[in-house]
């Protein structure tokens, strides 16, 4: 039977694909389970917004009915909202829309189990949801940034300098986009002392192939919450 993992976004995914399949590399015995994952990456579904991940879920009812599907596995961001009221506010509501079940997460990293019925046979499978965060606010980006395995990297110049400038137009540069450029600055800064050309970082950088265990620390305790999730898939 498959396992479903539900992300916020392309890099996201990319992030996923490869801290799984750091996991399965490093520990094969432990993480036997996450191989459908890692060997499938296109059970790495790219959701962005409630409707999405509704759409997602609904998505896999064929499958839940065929019995192939049995754990989803939902991840997103707490932003400024909290975890709490993302798994109220656009975690539960896309699985009510979906299945039909009311407050179906209480609690983050924690299995529940979803039964419905269709055509008068009951369906079941589990279902659990990761928040990332950091002191309950937040999103991936501030955990890599914290992850980073070079430290001496300080913050881009230039993207720092363009926040400046619209500043100065009374303009506010989104706090959420400014993480994600700085993210995306430091793979660009890491890939450049690589001793590749110009073309190889601009496709590396485009495949966002910078998430990778010699840029990021993947044996970070702040990552174990996240490997508490993706044991839910057990």
């Amino acid at each position: 039977m498959k396992n479903i993992l539900i992300v916020e976004g392309k890099t996201d995914k990319k992030f996923l694909e490869s801290y799984i399949d750091y996991l399965c590399k490093t520990a094969p015995e432990k993480y036997y389970f996450l191989d459908d994952i890692d060997n499938d990456n296109d059970n790495i579904k790219d959701a962005t917004g409630q409707d999405k991940i509704f759409s997602v879920l609904n998505a896999q009812r064929i499958f839940i009915n065929k019995r192939e599907t049995k754990n989803i596995g939902i991840l997103i961001d707490a932003d400024n909202d909290g975890i709490d009221k993302k798994i109220e506010e656009k975690i539960n509501p896309a699985i009510q829309k979906a299945f039909g079940t009311e407050n179906a997460i209480q609690f983050p990293n924690q299995k529940y189990p979803i039964t419905y019925t269709e055509n008068d046979r009951e369906n079941t499978f589990n279902i659990f949801c990761h928040i990332f965060n950091l002191n309950g606010k937040g999103e991936l980006e501030d955990i890599l940034r914290k992850i980073r395995t070079n430290k001496t990297l300080q913050s881009p110049i230039c993207l720092d300098k363009f926040v400046q400038c619209m500043g100065d137009f009374n303009i506010a540069y989104p706090e959420k986009e400014y993480k994600k450029n700085w993210v995306y600055f430091y793979g660009y800064e890491s890939l450049k002392k690589e001793q590749l050309n110009i073309e190889e970082i601009k496709s590396k950088l485009k495949n966002n192939e910078y998430y990778t265990p010699k840029y990021w620390d993947f044996d970070n305790p702040l990552l174990n919450e996240l490997k508490q999730f993706l044991d839910l898939f057990q």
